[in-house]
């Protein structure tokens, strides 16, 4: 709310907002400065007029031209004053039009302020429900212990069998085994093959 033009307590949601806002104060602040000069021009007419009635009516004797002239100046400075005023409300009125299509209404702020709750509440839930499900640091390093441990046994049979076989079967017999089996392989390629006529 302002007072007298004061805006202390005034509140924008972001900077296109608080630009329109500060247009608006500005337009308004020049329309109540032209109406002061407006007044302040109307009260110096008014008072040269006076003086221009008492003048006349000193003279008794009317003088219509003079009257008409002040009369036809007074409306030129009414004219010159009031379009300032004119081209000032007609910016006003575009830049009210402008703010109240590009402002969020108070609805809509309750309606997303309701739906951030909503969410934070289901966020919440969800955390709850993890915390429930999870199994202590502790369980999970003596669960992969014994993974690790089983691992370890494993890799030392493994060893104790290579270093068995190759203590007790070496290269040389696994080449002695190779040349046996082609020996057999060509002695049964023999027997097999036809007999020419």
């Amino acid at each position: 709310m302002t007072t007298n033009g004061n805006d202390a307590s005034r509140h924008y949601q972001d900077a296109i907002t608080a630009q329109m806002g500060e247009r608006v104060t500005n337009l308004g602040r020049r329309v109540s400065d032209i109406e002061n000069e407006m007044r302040t021009g109307f009260r110096q007419i008014e008072t040269s007029i006076s003086q221009l009635t008492a003048t006349l009516a000193e003279r008794a004797k009317p003088q219509w031209q003079a009257l008409g002239v002040a009369l036809t100046f007074a409306a030129m400075i009414g004219a010159l004053a009031y379009w300032p005023i004119r081209e000032a409300t007609n910016d006003l009125k575009a830049s009210t039009t402008a703010i109240s299509a590009a402002m969020v209404t108070r609805q809509e702020m309750d309606w997303r302020q309701a739906r951030s709750q909503e969410d934070r509440l289901r966020t919440e839930g969800s955390i709850v429900d993890m915390r429930a499900n999870l199994i202590p640091r502790a369980e999970h390093e003596r669960v992969w212990q014994n993974y690790d441990q089983r691992f370890l046994d494993q890799q030392r049979q493994i060893d104790e069998v290579k270093q068995a076989q190759n203590s007790v079967y070496g290269a040389r017999d696994v080449l002695m085994d190779m040349r046996e089996r082609l020996d057999r392989l060509e002695q049964q390629r023999r027997l097999m093959a036809p007999v020419a006529p």
